[in-house]
């Protein structure tokens, strides 16, 4: 077979099927093609050593209006009847946010919870009045915030000695339950707390187990009663976010599987499919920003949530869904060049116009809405200071908490660009440890951090630390 040949048959197989037994690149380098990859690999693989048919293939190809995306398969089973997506026909719980018009703020840690475990995940109700965390032990634990922070229980001098000189406040634990899961022969079983959220009025609570169920539990009344556990995820649980409306969940899994909860029925109401590695986080795009002032004379302003959803996986991808679409293909933001594939965190501004995205080489890149996947700039670290784990917006929506390895920082926005200045200052009180969430009250005064790797790479020193938050200029 002359060469010419062999180019063209390998190019026709690649760009329209070919036998099951013969080579397939992509599936041995494990990726999967997007739009402009796939157009762009036929058109160099064309030049190779084009022939008139196949050239008259390719170009047949590159003008269909668009490829459609090879995504992995979900070996996801979906209800019959499926579920509601609730967070379309319902108004979204009323919200707090400080919306913050000071230059920069004095964040100070003077609370310190103490804690023997890797947490891996923290969540918290509206006002911050009561605290739940979840990590390696297996336990959920409930902390009483403002017991805490009214300084109830003072650290001892022993206690204090580990921590900067601010922290004096000791964590007041209310309470806490076991994580049980339940095994393949119906015996309750500890499992780690990968994920969890709760309602706004600390109702109830759902988390992610291990074994890839999701457990809803009772918070206000009967306390630690398991209720239900919703099981479709093959593996463990790492994200959990609850809708706007409070009558769902998304949840998202080492599995690659998005999927949205009707908490109404207990049934799965959609699966997004599109990521190829381990979910990192789930966000969705602040509703404030959609509603707008009502004018008498037009139609009224629907005030439903926001139906955009964000969501990051281990390897790098950020996508954002549109989940009035049901089969619409996610919009892709792009790795820059020179940038390993990996985030683990992800979060919005305030005004959800822009996302912003932790790398592991030092990096939080920065995209805008509408203005195409690449990212509109780069929030370069010092050197060494290690992967970029978790991130928050702070109220005045220039304030950009990140957390690495080495410290947490808050970042300056307005002022990156300025090089007669630092675009960041350093908050005390972590160091040398892989942070797992970090938490910002909607009024900006208060703000946690808790440190555990969520069951991938990176150590712990087990330190949940509290700080008040002052605003400034």
């Amino acid at each position: 077979m002359s060469d010419t040949a062999f180019n063209d048959d390998l190019l026709e197989k690649e760009l329209f099927g070919g036998d099951s037994d013969e080579l397939d690149m992509d599936e041995m380098m494990g990726i999967g093609l997007d739009d402009d990859n796939s157009m762009a690999g036929a058109a160099i693989s064309a030049v190779v050593s084009p022939s008139t048919d196949v050239k008259a293939k390719v170009e047949a190809k590159l003008e269909e209006p668009k490829l459609q995306a090879q995504v992995p398969k979900l070996e996801i089973e979906l209800d019959d009847p499926a579920g509601t997506l609730t967070v379309l026909d319902h108004a979204p719980r009323s919200r707090n946010m400080a919306t913050n018009s000071c230059r920069t703020y004095d964040i100070l840690p003077t609370m310190a919870f103490l804690n023997q475990y890797q947490i891996h995940a923290a969540t918290s109700v509206s006002n911050m009045r009561w605290v739940f965390t979840g990590g390696e032990d297996g336990y959920i634990k409930k902390w009483d915030f403002y017991a805490t922070v009214n300084n109830k229980q003072p650290l001892t001098l022993g206690q204090r000695h580990s921590h900067v000189d601010s922290v004096a406040k000791g964590g007041v634990m209310a309470s806490y339950w076991e994580h049980n899961d339940v095994n393949e022969s119906g015996v309750d079983v500890l499992s780690p707390v990968y994920s969890m959220d709760v309602q706004s009025e600390a109702m109830w609570l759902v988390s992610g187990m291990k074994s890839g169920s999701i457990a809803l539990w009772t918070v206000r009344h009967d306390e630690g009663r398991r209720i239900t556990l919703l099981s479709k995820h093959k593996k463990p649980v790492s994200v959990l976010r609850i809708s706007p409306d409070e009558y769902g969940v998304v949840s998202g899994a080492w599995d690659r599987a998005v999927l949205y909860w009707d908490l109404n029925t207990g049934k799965l109401a959609r699966a997004f499919a599109g990521h190829m590695s381990q979910i990192s986080s789930i966000e969705f795009q602040p509703w404030s920003t959609q509603v707008q002032a009502q004018d008498v004379d037009t139609e009224p302003v629907d005030k439903r949530a926001s139906p955009v959803l964000l969501t990051t996986s281990i390897d790098g991808q950020c996508l954002l869904w549109d989940m009035r679409a049901p089969k619409a293909l996610p919009q892709s933001f792009h790795l820059p060049k020179k940038t390993p594939p990996w985030a683990t965190s992800a979060c919005w501004s305030c005004d959800g116009r822009r996302i912003y995205v932790g790398r592991r080489n030092n990096t939080v890149d920065e995209y805008e809405l509408g203005m195409g996947s690449q990212p509109s700039r780069t929030l370069k670290l010092p050197m060494n200071s290690g992967p970029v784990t978790a991130l928050a917006m702070m109220g005045n929506n220039r304030s950009l908490v990140c957390a690495s390895t080495d410290n947490v920082r808050m970042w300056d926005l307005a002022s990156v660009e300025r090089r007669s200045s630092v675009p960041f200052q350093i908050i005390p009180g972590h160091h040398g440890g892989t942070i797992s969430t970090i938490l910002v009250d909607e009024t900006s005064r208060y703000m946690l951090t808790t440190s555990g790797n969520r069951g991938w790479d990176g150590s712990s020193n087990n330190v949940f630390l509290g700080y008040e938050v002052t605003p400034i200029g």
